[in-house]
């Protein structure tokens, strides 16, 4: 069974990540980093009324919401009962922790591992002296414990057995489905534990069941308490602005690989690749807005662990690809995406600018020269870049603008800390903004263009007019390639060029020409909103939320601040009731239509609100 794609939560602790649906369901569980693995197929609880009742399911649903901003509870009621369930990730263990307090007699929990993102060969085990079952494959496992007596159980066809409110006792089995009857004393505690040999999951369990819910959750709520308080926070005329605040710091905590340093796009909710190349990863791009975002909110330590770890899987010829995993080694990845380099150099260096930190770009100073030197050999000395890669959403190969403003602002920034370089710099500065005026400005729309040279399919190719193609042969291959030499459509990352790169300012009328293409081409006009470029079908073509407020941002710098604030207040409206963004918004319903949360949603969020 495909797993959904939009969760309504995230639980974490900073160093493992579950994710919750609309129903309290716990879909996804990665251990032992926020990235990977995935290691649930199926936890679920029910009641026994006349049959098995899951009351996971929305028709019971009666609300949800963060508690103490760290644990996340869904209120049930069926046949005039209420259930009461909240889930948290325990600091020290990494273990999950979940409560249900209800006075339901019959109270049935399902478990089917799916160990290291694998349901083949799990195996299970029941510790009956120590009331903890096992699951294990390849040196991983999974322990299940509770504070309640158990009453039956059984690790083999856990859901079929329970169907007349009795569990055979299988004890061990392959392929399992758990499923455990639990003596109900108005409070169930199910404590899920992982590790790497049986002894370290019953050291886990049994000190989460010597040292009890109550205590844990309190030291839990210190933690977290005591993270919170470093966020610096802006009081609005809105109180909703204040747990918008929060839940970022959240969601910026808990993507974060705290061992590392690597911040997550999002938590991963598309494992197979069904729709899109995947989330679950550290890219430069989305991290230059979000360690701006989280040094706003005070993260500062958090922030130093990213360029940390940013430098530490730097390549060798200078320059970061297109996405890491948290650990520093390279993730899947289909081209040099040049702005990632860039972006990282450009945020690395406003991050120590803004901090007075300068003693940082001394201790990086040889791996920054490296990027330096990539950026450098990308631009030619007249003609400005001549590199062709991925734009910023990862669609078209060519030469794009955001790009080439973010390159002009990493070398910018970087011109004083590296005099040998200055003047070769200063030379290839004035290229690129040359090129921008030339290469990537229409005449004929008074306007820039997003991209030059981009390259495109035969078929494309055939259908374009002579005066806006060309081609290459390989000399060394059979090969021909085939250019489209400039892209019209209206996207909104041109904004770059202005803000964050700060390449040209308000008065440009090429710019301002370009504002009102933004505005005319690229609204949804029934929902709201903006979508990413005229003609964008990703997941059917939606507004998104941080798309709506990078043109807020906008706004707001050029003093039009009613059409900022209408803005500003689309995208808070669409956010969960929880205070979560989403990336997008479905372009007829208004509901969320993809990944939540997402972090460069939450830091556009925080970057509007501290312009």
């Amino acid at each position: 069974m495909r797993k959904p794609h939009v969760v309504e939560a995230i639980i974490g602790n900073t160093k493992v990540l579950g994710q919750l649906d609309s129903n309290g369901i716990l879909q996804r569980f990665y251990w032992p980093a926020v990235d990977y693995y995935q290691q649930l197929k199926l936890f679920l609880a029910a009641v026994f009324l006349d049959g098995l009742v899951f009351f996971e399911d929305e028709s019971f649903k009666i609300k949800s919401g963060y508690r103490d901003d760290f644990a996340y509870f869904f209120e049930y009621k069926i046949a005039d009962k209420t259930i009461f369930q909240l889930d948290f990730v325990d600091f020290e263990t990494d273990s999950l922790v979940r409560l249900w307090e209800t006075d339901f007699e019959d109270f049935y929990v399902f478990l089917e591992p799916m160990i290291n993102s694998s349901s083949l060969f799990n195996a299970a085990k029941v510790d009956k002296e120590n009331e903890i079952i096992y699951a294990y494959f390849k040196g991983t496992y999974i322990g299940l414990a509770f504070e309640n007596k158990i009453k039956s159980f059984t690790v083999k066809n856990g859901i079929s057995d329970a169907n007349d409110n009795q569990l055979e006792g299988w004890s061990e089995a392959t392929n399992p489905q758990i499923a455990v009857k639990l003596k109900n004393t108005e409070r169930v505690v199910c404590f899920l534990a992982f590790g790497n040999s049986k002894d370290e999951i019953y050291q886990k369990l049994s000190y989460l069941k010597q040292k009890g819910y109550d205590e844990i959750y309190r030291q839990n709520k210190a933690f977290w308490e005591k993270k919170f308080s470093k966020v610096k926070l802006i009081c609005t005329q809105d109180p909703k602005d204040m747990q918008l605040q929060k839940r970022s710091a959240y969601v910026f905590y808990t993507l974060q690989n705290s061992k590392t340093g690597g911040i997550l796009a999002a938590s991963e909710v598309d494992e197979k690749f069904f729709h899109c190349g995947g989330y679950g990863f550290v890219w430069g791009r989305d991290a230059a807005f979000i360690v701006s975002a989280m040094d706003k909110l005070g993260l500062s330590r958090e922030v130093e662990k990213f360029f940390e770890f940013k430098f530490s899987c730097q390549e060798k010829e200078g320059f970061w690809d297109q996405r890491y995993y948290t650990d520093g080694s390279l993730a899947p990845s289909w081209g040099i995406q040049i702005d990632e380099t860039a972006s990282v150099v450009w945020g690395f260096l406003s991050y120590c600018e803004r901090q007075n930190s300068l003693h940082l770009i001394d201790l990086y100073k040889d791996k920054l020269k490296k990027a330096l030197l990539f950026l450098i050999a990308a631009v030619d000395s007249t003609k400005g870049v001549v590199c062709r890669s991925f734009d910023l959403w990862e669609e078209r190969e060519g030469i794009h603008l955001y790009s080439n403003a973010s390159i002009y602002a990493a070398l910018k920034k970087a011109k004083k800390y590296f005099p040998d370089l200055e003047s070769e710099i200063e030379m290839k500065l004035k290229a690129i903004k040359n090129q921008m005026v030339t290469r990537f400005y229409s005449p004929k729309l008074s306007r820039y263009v997003r991209s030059t040279d981009v390259r495109i399919s035969h078929e494309e190719f055939l259908k374009l007019p002579e005066e806006n193609r060309y081609m290459q042969k390989d000399e060394r291959y059979e090969i021909t390639y085939y250019f489209k030499k400039q892209d019209e459509v209206v996207d909104i990352s041109m904004l770059g060029i202005y803000y964050p790169f700060e390449m040209v300012d308000s008065s440009d009328k090429a710019f301002k020409t370009t504002i009102l293409a933004i505005k005319r081409e690229c609204q949804n006009s029934i929902v709201g909103g903006y979508k990413r470029y005229s003609d964008d079908r990703y997941i059917g073509g939606n507004p998104w939320i941080l798309t709506t407020l990078w043109l807020a941002i906008y706004y707001k710098k050029t003093g039009q601040i009613d059409r900022a604030e209408r803005l500003f207040e689309w995208a808070k409206a669409h956010s969960l009731p929880n205070g979560l963004f989403p990336e997008q918004v479905d372009r007829l319903t208004g509901k969320p239509a993809w990944v939540v949360p997402l972090a460069w949603s939450h830091a556009m969020y925080v970057l509007y609100l501290y312009e």
